[in-house]
C-alpha cells in the first residue's frame, strides 16, 4: 500500500491498517473486487490487495467521473450526486461518492448485475463505517 501524496493528504498508518480492514471485509462478503478508497481529486488513499490494475488510471478516472457527474447531476436539477454505475460488458465499475461534504468515494467492481441492489446495500454501509475515519484524514486544498 502506498501513501497518498504528503503535500494534499496526511494518512496515519493507523487510519490506513482501518481501512484496509474495512475494504478487506466488504470484499470477504461480496463478490466484488478491486475495492479502494480514493479522493475525490484522483489520490489512491487505501486498497485491496486483489487489486492488480494501473493505479494512475484507476484513481484519476473516477475522479473525473465525479466531476463531471456532479455538473451534470447539478445541470439537470437532480440534487446531490449519489454515485456512478458503469455498465461493461464483463461487469460493473460502481463508484460510491458520499455527502459533498466527503472528501473521498469508493470504488468498485463486480461482474454480476442481477446482485447489484445487494452489493449497493453492502457498499453503503461499508462507506457509512468508513466515514467517520476517513473524517480523521488531514486533507490540504483539495480541489477538483
Amino acid at each position: 500500500m502506498e501513501k497518498a501524496d504528503a503535500s494534499e493528504i496526511d494518512i496515519s498508518q493507523e487510519i490506513l491498517d482501518e481501512l484496509m480492514r474495512n475494504l478487506e471485509k466488504l470484499e470477504a462478503s461480496t463478490d466484488l473486487e478491486g475495492t479502494a478508497v480514493v479522493s475525490k481529486t484522483g489520490l489512491r488513499i487505501a486498497s485491496s490487495e486483489t487489486t492488480d490494475v494501473v493505479w494512475d488510471i484507476y484513481s484519476a478516472s473516477p475522479a473525473t467521473l465525479i466531476s463531471l457527474g456532479e455538473k451534470i447531476s447539478q445541470g439537470l436539477e437532480q440534487g446531490e450526486l449519489r454515485d456512478i454505475v458503469i455498465s461493461g460488458t464483463k461487469g460493473y465499475t460502481i463508484i460510491l461518492v458520499g455527502a459533498a461534504d466527503n472528501n473521498f468515494m469508493l470504488f468498485t467492481n463486480c461482474k454480476k448485475g442481477y446482485k447489484l441492489g445487494y452489493y449497493f446495500h453492502k457498499i453503503r454501509k461499508a462507506f457509512r463505517e468508513m466515514e467517520p475515519v476517513l473524517k480523521k484524514i488531514e486533507t490540504k486544498d483539495m480541489v477538483y
